[in-house]
């Protein structure tokens, strides 16, 4: 599941997911579909729909699931005062955040199932 993120923009199959470190600070934006994205260190994940964008600093593990369609992500460098801008918004999750990142993700996970 680990890529780098070598291209500037992927399709993901529903349910499936792409992984790995920006080496830059970017914008993810999506284009079509609707995207879980999960940033190592961040508090909470983020559900990303068509048209949205976020900021992710570089260097850091992201995971980006696609929900029940096809969706598709572009990602684009951001210049250097943003990726500062975002590396002073960011901050390590302590563990009990991650615990609860983790749940929320799984309850979201198990609704989906008995849907």
């Amino acid at each position: 599941m680990t890529n780098n993120f070598a291209n500037s923009s992927y399709t993901i199959v529903a349910g499936a997911a792409v992984s790995g470190t920006l080496t830059q600070a970017s914008r993810i934006q999506v284009a079509c579909g609707r995207v879980w994205l999960t940033i190592a260190g961040q508090e909470h994940d983020f559900w990303l729909h068509a048209g949205e964008t976020m900021l992710v600093p570089a260097g850091r593990l992201i995971v980006i699931e696609a929900d029940k369609q096809a969706s598709a992500i572009d990602i684009v460098a951001v210049t250097a005062p943003v990726s500062a801008a975002i590396a002073a918004r960011t901050h390590v999750s302590q563990p009990q955040n991650i615990l609860a990142a983790t749940w929320q993700k799984l309850s979201h996970k198990l609704s989906q199932a008995f849907a």
